[in-house]
């Protein structure tokens, strides 16, 4: 007899796999009242083919937290619930077979130690004998991650589903959701083919078909399924038992022992969408896709000489199943920008055994507290543009993930698919000046000029044109192309509804820019922004490209009773920056450019030539220079006739702007500051102005009165030659304290440099941490690093000042 459907529930979870039914159980152990709706059966999408390793080591620190977490849980998850989950914790290998990659992967064993994880640099001949049967042939080294292991993604899930129903979730299989019920801008529930069953809360955790499920209610979840493969072979006696993961990332492959056999799978470098005329099947249920054999050759065939074994014995099954990755390479966890109370968990990128029992924690959690429990910036659901989510532009990009997998994970490297779709009105001629670009926010902004782009971890050839841009920025002239994320706020009442969320004075007379900062409700930067205001009952706020869907989603959500509108496009910025810019603007401007009738922080409607203009008297890179904001239909003409000028400022990238802005102690929303720093940390409590009341507010006070626990500082290596590109752990007497945050090369300063939090000793201060020897590891070697909480480079702000 079929169980009936509740009439309503807390939370409502759509989707089975691992991902769904570990949502599932850490809202039932947590007491919620939590139904799992699948529409085939549990593990019937993709979970069921996964090949089940799990690694503690992934991209982000915060990703590598909740990874560690999963394993811990697999590993105690039998016992809590009688349901065996095949979990071993055998340890992996990496071979490296080139210098390039020995560099990855010593860096990556800095990174791990940084996470708290075990990791090492092993003898060749050792990884041999943990695994007998591979050839170490080519191999320049090998790295052994003992934490990492493998478990049975089906038992796993059914553990998990074990799990949730003994604390009181309810499942449901074959039970097709035909939609989220939305009320009022908000989820309340779900329609099933018997009925409606209403939710405070829906959880989308529908795998693949998440997209589709996201464009039925006008939701954007940009991710594609893709071609993924491996083989089984026939048994080998020879295996043993509890062997190690082999990878061999070089040969983009890697090998599993799997009940008495072999398992090779591969993210190749030419992976393939899965384009499914029609959509995915109806029917489809632990489906396979058609295996193209001769894709494979180029993978097995070093596979033979790599596993010598493998060339007596015989292939059992060519597999191929569908696996969804997103664009970035990131999932999606958390509440949907466009409807309060549906969330999403989906878009693992062939991770989601590893990854969905810790994402699934941290979304329950944030389900039942309200808001994040930990910094979830990486991988939250809201960073995406809604315009990023075309078919084709899916498609490419998928593939482009699998295909990058294991590839070079070097600090340069530029995804090559779907590029050009959004481009500023310069983009033409900037190309034309033999612009490297980059993608930014989905915006194709120039990097550096004049060289082509390589990638690795040593000094590229194009570094000299790197420095020479810094150099004319600090020394002479340089023009920027700045993609800014532009929100206007405007009503009689715009003034009080941002006075409550920045923490600046916005209070101001019109032709004034405000530096400042949004907070939550427990003091955490959500927005990093300037405010001009541009008259009485309309503010102008500006945020870095890459935050304009988060800054977009905070500023609708919280002002309630103004209007807020994205006008992004609406204008182009060119930044005019260095010592001799008042000097070559002068020439150009009808306006008056001295100090004393264009000060620092305020801004003016000009003319440049004959096109209007906003001029802004602000710096991202710490040196004298205005941002000229101009319509967009006049900004072709405004780029001419600064470049064709007499003295015409040198075109300068975004690598010369990071490297400027770290110099200059400039904080970064998204890497340097974020929802869980507070500007007690950070340095950034002279952007608050006290006497205002706003959001978050009691919250810093308190923390600035308690006296912070960690501080952002800034580091210098004493030496020229090692690089820094961000992650590395920071060691105090040895042990570490900290991570860099931000990392660059400081032209001006002669080193590589970087921004990072550190751990106050108890009974310390900001200074005592600052004049303590620091050192930082690179490549397994560790450098001596020059801590300071003040700017590197000008910390006095003298030149972009005066």
């Amino acid at each position: 007899m079929k169980k009936p459907l509740p009439d309503t529930v807390q939370v409502a979870i759509v989707g089975g796999g691992i991902v769904g039914c570990a949502i599932a159980y850490h809202l039932a152990k947590s007491g919620w009242d939590a139904a799992l709706f699948e529409r085939k059966k549990l593990t019937s999408g993709s979970t069921w083919h996964a090949a089940g390793l799990v690694s503690e080591t992934q991209a982000t620190p915060i990703m590598s937290t909740l990874a560690r977490y999963g394993l811990d849980l697999m590993e105690r998850l039998e016992a809590e619930t009688g349901q065996p989950t095949g979990f071993k914790r055998t340890g992996s290998l990496t071979l490296a077979l080139n210098d390039a990659r020995m560099q990855e992967l010593r860096r990556r064993v800095d990174y791990a130690h940084g996470c708290g994880i075990a990791a090492r640099e092993i003898p060749v001949r050792d990884a041999q004998g943990r695994w007998p049967l591979l050839s170490t042939h080519g191999a320049k080294g090998a790295f052994w991650f003992p934490g990492d292991g493998s478990t049975n993604p089906i038992d796993t899930t059914m553990a998990l589903a074990r799990g949730a129903r003994l604390h009181g979730a309810a499942i449901f299989e074959d039970c097709k959701i035909e939609r989220v019920v939305i009320e009022n801008g908000r989820a309340v529930g779900v329609e099933t083919p018997e009925g409606l069953v209403r939710a405070e809360h829906v959880v989308c955790a529908t795998g693949m078909w998440s997209r589709d499920f996201g464009l039925a209610h006008a939701v954007s979840l940009p991710l594609h399924a893709t071609n993924h493969y491996y083989v089984v072979t026939d048994p080998i006696d020879e295996l043993g038992d509890d062997l190690p993961i082999v990878r061999v990332v070089d040969e983009y492959t890697y090998y599993k022992q799997d009940a008495g056999r072999l398992l090779i799978g591969c993210s190749e470098p030419h992976a393939t969408a899965w384009l499914a005329e029609g959509g995915i099947p109806e029917d489809f249920e632990f489906g396979e896709l058609p295996c193209d054999e001769e894709h494979l050759l180029p993978i097995l065939e070093p596979a033979m000489e790599r596993v010598p074994i493998l060339a007596e014995t015989g292939i059992r099954k060519f597999f191929n199943g569908p696996e969804c990755f997103t664009p970035d390479g990131r999932y999606y966890l958390g509440p949907v920008t466009e409807i309060d109370n549906l969330w999403v968990a989906a878009g693992f990128n062939s991770t989601g055994i590893q990854n969905g029992p810790g994402a699934g924690k941290a979304l329950a959690e944030w389900i039942m507290v309200g808001h994040m429990t930990m910094d979830l910036t990486d991988v939250d659901a809201r960073r995406i543009h809604p315009g990023l989510n075309a078919p084709g532009y899916v498609a490419a990009k998928a593939a482009e993930t699998l295909s990058l997998a294991y590839a070079l994970h070097s600090p340069h490297r530029q995804p090559q698919a779907a590029r050009g779709l959004r481009r500023t009105p310069y983009y033409t001629a900037l190309a034309a000046a033999s612009a490297a670009f980059g993608a930014v926010g989905g915006w194709e902004r120039p990097m550096f000029f004049g060289a082509a782009f390589t990638d690795g971890f040593e000094r590229q050839p194009w570094f000299d044109a790197w420095r020479a841009e810094h150099q004319a920025l600090r020394d002479d002239l340089g023009l920027i192309d700045l993609t800014f994320a532009r929100f206007v706020v405007a009503g009689s009442t715009a003034e009080a509804e941002l006075q409550r969320l920045c923490g600046g004075n916005v209070a101001v007379a019109p032709g004034t820019l405000i530096y400042t900062h949004m907070f939550n409700a427990q003091g955490g930067i959500e927005a990093d922004v300037t405010v001009a205001r541009l008259r009485p009952d309309r503010y102008l706020v500006m945020a870095s490209a890459g935050a304009e869907a988060p800054v977009g989603r905070w500023l609708e959500t919280n002002v309630t009773r103004a209007a807020v509108v994205n006008v992004t496009a609406s204008e182009a910025t060119l930044a005019v920056m260095g010592p001799s810019a008042r000097a070559f603007l002068s020439n150009l401007v009808d306006a008056d450019l001295s100090n004393e009738a264009f000060a620092f922080g305020t801004w003016r409607n000009v003319f440049i030539g004959k096109a209007p203009a906003r001029a802004q008297r602000i710096t991202y890179v710490g040196e004298l220079g205005w941002e000229l904001h101009v319509p967009a239909e006049f900004a072709q003409y405004v780029f001419e006739l600064l470049t064709t000028a007499a003295r015409a400022p040198r075109l300068c990238g975004g690598m010369a702007v990071e490297s400027c802005r770290i110099e200059k102690g400039f904080r970064h929303w998204g890497r340097d500051i974020g929802p869980f720093d507070s500007p007690v940390d950070a340095g950034l409590t002279f952007a608050c102005d006290f006497t205002t009341e706003f959001v978050g507010k009691q919250a810093i006070m308190a923390r600035r009165q308690a006296g912070p626990t960690t501080r952002l500082l800034q580091f210098r290596l004493q030496e020229p030659d090692p690089l820094l590109f961000g992650n590395e752990p920071i060691l105090r007497d040895g042990k570490v304290v900290g991570r860099l945050v931000s990392a660059s090369y400081g032209w001006t300063v002669g080193s590589a440099i970087g921004m990072g939090y550190v751990a106050l000793e108890a009974g310390s201060t900001p200074k005592a941490a600052a004049e303590t020897p620091y050192a930082i590891p690179v490549a397994g070697r560790h450098v001596a690093a020059t801590a300071s909480l003040r700017a590197l480079y000008d910390p006095n702000n003298a030149r972009m000042q005066t």
